[in-house]
């Protein structure tokens, strides 16, 4: 490939859209650049949010005015090709940093995979690096789904995934190519705040418990099983003396939230549990403050408690809970999202408590090697690009 300087990256995502733990990867993709002359685009779904939130110029994945509906969608498709050509070409290299951008449940092939083959084929067609960094991958989703992301994968200059899952799924779609494991990116986030006080995981627990909606394209009465279900669970744990504190991992989600939080109320007003204002990963961290134990069905609201220290427990609905789960805990800590048995999550919420400075130790310390990993690799990634950070004046000889 064709070296040339690079003076302006592209940061493709799933961006704009409310979800916390996309923003905190492009974020911690932006921190690449920090102490460097480059210059970011961020290429999102909302661009005009990610450019207030993140300080930063974005355009929209798609074309802003293509027609999209009848007839004339088809033109729409090709001005979204032409369009995405364009922003490619207008850089000098393209990242995506992080998420799950590669799990295909639920997703159209004429959605963001047919996106992500296109900013690929056009970074190919004007000879400018591809890297996808810590993304996560499986291989579910329709044959179509399967066979863009896989021509993505083969097709990017270098790819690195979030655990050993992901490099198998990369495997299974067909993909032969070597692929590294580095944590995801949010991991490599300082903690922001300290640890609980000793001995109160016995005397005064608090338990935070993670909802999620899907998306916002659940339907009413799944919605409504699940809220019953996480108002059960919050309820159960109450019973047992614990302070709860109810977080989300996305603006949708806070409908289920409050509703879970009021029905709880309503049934005991005096119950011990909160509902903070969370609007971001930090926000989440901060909120975690004074918490023992995290039990959550988002992944990046799992990514924020271990950052902090804070042992976790997975509702979880794939694999990416699972190997987060394991990786700092027990197997074993992570149920399905759908069938849950909240006694059996109590059960292991105590267990954390009963031997809380060992299990949040245990936390910490993977959380420093995962750190310390992932600054590694940000340092790799900034050779690749040739925008390592300069000197800075005091330090050269």
């Amino acid at each position: 490939m064709r070296r040339r300087p690079v003076r302006r990256v592209a940061f493709f995502g799933e961006t704009g859209i409310g979800n916390h733990g996309n923003e905190a990867s492009l974020a911690a993709g932006l921190a690449l650049l920090d102490g460097t002359d480059v210059e970011p685009l961020a290429v999102a779904q909302l661009p005009a949010v990610v450019a207030a939130e993140h300080g930063v110029p974005a355009v929209e994945i798609r074309h802003p005015s293509a027609p999209r509906r009848g007839a004339k969608g088809l033109v729409g498709r090709v001005a979204d090709v032409v369009h995405m050509g364009r922003t490619v070409r207008s850089v000098d290299a393209v990242v995506v940093p992080g998420t799950g951008i590669f799990e295909g449940n639920g997703v159209r092939p004429r959605g963001i995979p047919f996106s992500l083959f296109w900013l690929a084929g056009w970074a190919r067609v004007w000879r400018r690096p591809l890297l996808l960094l810590s993304v996560g991958v499986d291989e579910l989703g329709s044959p179509g789904v399967r066979r863009l992301f896989a021509m993505v994968l083969a097709w990017a200059d270098d790819v690195t995934v979030r655990d050993d899952l992901s490099a198998r799924a990369v495997a299974a779609l067909g993909v032969r190519r070597p692929v590294r494991v580095v944590p995801d990116l949010v991991l490599g986030r300082d903690p922001v705040t300290a640890p609980p006080e000793p001995g109160s995981a016995l005397v005064d627990p608090v338990v935070a418990v993670g909802v999620m909606d899907w998306g916002g394209t659940e339907r009413d009465v799944d919605r409504e099983t699940y809220t019953a279900r996480s108002t059960e669970l919050v309820r159960a744990l109450l019973a047992t003396g614990v302070r709860v504190r109810v977080v989300v991992g996305e603006d949708l989600d806070r409908r289920v939230a409050a509703e879970a939080v009021r029905r709880v109320r309503a049934a005991d007003p005096g119950a011990a549990v909160e509902l903070p204002q969370v609007r971001s990963v930090e926000d989440v961290a901060r909120a975690l403050g004074g918490c023992h134990v995290l039990v959550a069905t988002r992944y990046h609201n799992l990514v924020a408690a271990v950052t902090e220290g804070v042992p976790v427990v997975a509702t979880g609905y794939a694999h990416k809970q699972t190997s987060l789960v394991t990786a700092y805990g027990r197997a074993g800590r992570t149920h399905d999202r759908d069938t849950y048995d909240a006694r059996a999550i109590v059960e292991q919420v105590h267990e954390i408590l009963a031997d809380h400075a060992a299990e949040s130790a245990r936390v910490r310390a993977v959380a420093a090697a995962d750190r310390a990993a992932v600054r590694a690799e940000a340092d790799r990634v900034r050779r690749i690009l040739g925008v390592a950070r300069p000197v800075p004046a005091a330090a050269r000889p």
